[in-house]
């Protein structure tokens, strides 16, 4: 057990050792005598002697002549029991020079409980000296007059702002009453506060800022503010006060006073608990309250009951918010009981540890009359605009509905007048080949006949596609490429007297779209654009990027706001437009050229293209300064198609196969020129065709010839069975026969016929017979130049 203790003791020891060597502080061991027993290596680095230097030597040989007589004294005390801590003192390092310390003395005790020596513990006051004087330096410098404060009421120290703002030299106020600087009146008051701020270190957190009144040494009183603060000093602690003077503060105050009650807006003062802390006479002549029956009244008195909710929100919302201000519309209660429509700005104001919105209110009843007027004209303007706009979509619908018919009748009779066309054709071109004098005549004539055919052809496709009622094969197209494709084509449509400018952003959107179609749009807006310039002039073409944000400047119909478009804009300098010649620009066979080899149908295209693409137009023009057309296309996420044409020769016979293959074809039209005049020509060409007027007598002809059938030909629009129907049903009674589609025009019930692809082309009327032999053997169609058969992807 005693080998424990021992153990135990010794480790102690080593701690106590290791804490002596380790700390920072200066420690020295003494005997009775003074003689230095004890050093560590801080008394090392701070005195400047090493330890076999100091040991044994008199500890006095560190004492400056004028603190040595003191310091003895309380080394001696120490060795009377009597500790002391905390005394600043200076002490000589080896090289002679001075070093401020902070010193604590206690006497060492031996296990009788006899004092055998002192320990000191000193701590280098070096850098705290400097802090001290950089503290004191900036003391100097500010304009603030501060004073040190002890428990006593003492000024323990002030500096020099003391004698500017107060009058009183620092060395004059030191030691002095405090409350001689404060007036008569607030005197006692100050004193009771500074000796409660000594007892309750909780009050002193509260209070930071004082509102005072001063006395200067001259008896003149003037207006203060004063901080306070704290330093802990070994006497205890200490009251830093520093005090400003408010004088000008309070001329400005009373200047901004003044100009509060001379402005002509109600200015309301609310504090953070919704209370009128402040009211100019501007509130008082809104309200028809005087002052007095406001201050400390609930601000939402003022308000009618609907609105205080909204209020007290937005009031929460500004205190809490970093946003300074902001403009707020309410109705507010007269003292008369009369609503009045305010316009406030309503800020909030911090200043002095005061808190509180500054409401700056201003009647606006002849305002809200006045836009209630206004907004009454425009709704009758917008809901006359919009009853022009049906009356317009409505004549333009009923036009589309009118010229789709006529077109399909049309292409009808067209489609007879090629096919007897070609019929005669080749009649005449075998005799003219054997007596050119008396026939030659005769094939010239049915040429001039197959010419016209095409250029009604032509005609009723651009009614087609102003009714939204042509085939469309749309495609995902990259604009900045067609449009490089289309420049030579533009140009020449131009013409030499026009120039044409071409400018187009990079990275155009892409858009779903029939290649044909987008190629008729911009060539008919270009056209329009010359022809509206007979003098000559540039054609201007742009195409850049839109995101629809809402602003409409008279689109038809109104695009989706948030919505990617493509944005095509042509623009001349030509004669220009009246509203309501732009208003009927788009109606087919409308046209203000006077001498036009036109037919009206370019722009009436263009808005069924338009239209079918799900997209809006838009028309800006001025009589005499010229025209700018805008076109708004959907843009889409799909990938680009690269297309190729897949061509199959044509050899001239009725079947590339094996003998006996896709020589009969069930041929439905319930149109009987198009059925014989068909019918006819496949048969000169080697075909069997067994032709039915509708679709029931088809499918008779299909039931009983079902082992013969190669090719189901048959329009798509019939009386009792359309084509779509007719083609499932044969498809089902035979397999594998092929199935051809023809149509006047694409009516939405195209949309569930599955037309248009390799397996079931569509042919569109009129159509040449080449044409028609060459989908019959497989081949691609061909229109005006533009194939729209197979493709393969």
């Amino acid at each position: 057990m005693q080998g424990r203790k021992r153990t135990g003791k010794r480790h102690d020891e080593g701690f106590l050792s290791s804490v002596v060597s380790s700390t920072a502080d200066a420690i020295i061991g003494c005997d009775t005598q003074g003689r230095i027993t004890a050093w560590n290596p801080a008394a090392e680095r701070i005195y400047g002697y090493r330890c076999d230097e100091a040991r044994r030597r008199p500890v006095t040989m560190m004492y400056p002549a004028d603190v040595a007589e003191r310091d003895w004294q309380v080394f001696q005390k120490a060795l009377r029991g009597i500790p002391t801590a905390q005394l600043r003192t200076v002490r000589l390092r080896k090289d002679g020079t001075r070093v401020p310390v902070r010193m604590s003395f206690a006497p060492i005790e031996g296990t009788d409980g006899s004092v055998r020596g002192v320990v000191s513990v000193a701590h280098e006051l070096t850098d705290e000296i400097r802090s001290e004087a950089r503290m004191t330096a900036l003391l100097e410098a500010t304009p603030d007059a501060i004073v040190g404060v002890d428990r006593g009421g003492r000024i323990m120290f002030a500096n020099r702002s003391c004698e500017r703002l107060l009058g009183y030299p620092p060395e004059e106020l030191t030691g002095r009453p405090a409350e001689t600087l404060f007036a008569e009146e607030v005197r006692a008051g100050m004193v009771e506060l500074c000796e409660r701020l000594f007892d309750d270190p909780g009050l002193r957190d509260r209070t930071r800022t004082l509102t005072t009144r001063l006395r200067r040494r001259d008896g003149t009183v003037l207006p203060g503010e004063t901080t306070l603060s704290w330093r802990e000093e070994p006497g205890g602690p200490l009251l830093i006060a520093a005090t400003r003077d408010l004088t000008e503060q309070h001329r400005a105050e009373d200047k901004l006073r003044a100009l509060l009650e001379a402005v002509p807006e109600a200015i309301t003062g609310v504090s953070l608990d919704g209370r009128i802390v402040m009211a100019n006479r501007g509130t008082e002549r809104l309200l028809g309250y005087s002052r007095e029956e406001l201050l400390n009244e609930p601000y939402d008195r003022l308000l009618p009951g609907y609105e205080r909710e909204r209020v007290a929100r937005m009031v929460t919302g500004l205190f809490e918010s970093a946003v300074p201000s902001t403009v707020v519309y309410v109705d507010i209660v007269r003292a008369d009981g009369t609503l009045v429509p305010t316009e406030s700005t309503v800020s909030r104001f911090d200043s002095a540890g005061e808190h509180m919105l500054l409401v700056a209110g201003r009647d606006i009843t002849e305002r809200v009359a006045a836009e209630q007027e206004r907004a009454h004209l425009v709704e009758q303007v917008q809901r006359q605009r919009a009853e022009q706009v049906i009356q317009r979509t409505q004549r333009l619908e009923a036009l589309g509905q009118l010229a789709g018919g006529v077109a399909h009748d049309f292409n009808n009779l067209l489609a007879v007048i090629s096919n007897y066309t070609e019929l005669l054709g080749d009649e005449i071109s075998d005799l003219a080949r054997t007596d050119p004098g008396q026939w030659q005549p005769f094939a010239d004539d049915l040429d001039r006949i197959r010419q016209a055919a095409q250029r009604g052809a032509a005609l009723t496709q651009r009614l087609l596609t102003f009714s939204r009622r042509d085939l469309s094969r749309p495609q995902v197209l990259e604009p900045g490429a067609v449009l490089d494709r289309l420049l030579p084509s533009l140009r020449t449509a131009v013409g030499e007297d026009h120039e044409l400018r071409l400018t187009a952003v990079p990275g155009l959107w892409p858009v779903l779209l029939d290649p044909g179609q987008l190629d008729q749009l911009l060539v008919n807006l270009a056209v329009n654009a010359r022809d509206a310039m007979p003098g000559g002039g540039p054609v201007v073409i742009e195409a850049d990027n839109l995101r629809f944000d809402g602003d409409d400047p008279g689109y038809q119909p109104p695009p989706e706001t948030g919505r990617r478009y493509l944005r095509l804009r042509v623009t001349d300098t030509g004669v220009g437009m009246s509203a309501e010649v732009a208003a009927r620009v788009f109606e087919p066979f409308f046209t203000t050229k006077n001498k036009s080899p036109g037919t009206g149908l370019g722009l009436a295209a263009v808005h069924g293209i338009v239209g079918q693409a799900g997209g809006s137009l838009a028309v800006t023009s001025r009589p005499g300064v010229g025209t700018t057309m805008t076109v708004l296309l959907p843009a889409t996420d799909e990938a680009l198609t690269d297309t190729v044409d897949e061509l199959i020769p044509d050899d001239g016979g009725p079947d590339d196969g094996e003998p006996g293959r896709r020589h009969v074809v069930l041929l439905a039209d319930d149109e009987e020129g198009i059925r014989e005049s068909t019918a006819r020509a496949l048969t000169r060409h080697g075909y069997r065709v067994l032709t039915a007027p509708d679709g029931p007598a088809a499918l008779t002809l299909a039931h009983r010839h079902r082992d013969e059938i190669d090719v189901l030909l048959t329009d798509v629009i019939m009386p009792r069975m359309h084509g779509g129907e007719l083609a499932q049903r044969v498809a089902d009674l035979i397999p594998d026969i092929r199935v051809i589609y023809m149509s006047g025009y694409a009516e939405p019930l195209l949309d569930v016929v599955p037309v248009g692809s390799a397996a079931s082309p569509l042919l569109e009327k009129p159509f040449a017979i080449a044409d028609l032999l060459r989908t019959l053997r497989g081949g691609p169609i061909r229109s005006e130049g533009r194939e729209t058969g197979m493709h393969v992807t």
